[in-house]
């Protein structure tokens, strides 16, 4: 993941969260956390990488879904999902 946001200006860090499936038959997901030096510099990379695909062979294959932090932290629902504007 690191390798996907290195290249954007602003990049300081990723913090990558293994989480398990909070119920039988879901799947386990992987959170990450990128700072940047500032919005701005996060919104480049978020409009950049949002919905990118991980394996363009696989149809399947997962793509990235990028929102900025909100805090307290709650788990976005992806069956309503909306574009996030700033």
């Amino acid at each position: 993941m690191k390798d996907l946001f290195r290249p954007f200006i602003g990049f300081r860090e990723i913090k990558v969260v293994h989480k398990g499936s909070r119920r039988s038959g879901d799947k386990a997901m992987v959170l990450c956390f990128v700072e940047f030096v500032d919005e701005k510099c996060a919104l480049t990379a978020m409009e950049a990488l949002q919905g990118y695909k991980f394996d363009n062979k696989k149809p399947d294959s997962p793509v990235l879904r990028i929102q900025f932090a909100h805090f307290p932290f709650s788990l976005p629902s992806y069956h309503d999902e909306k574009p996030i504007r700033r």
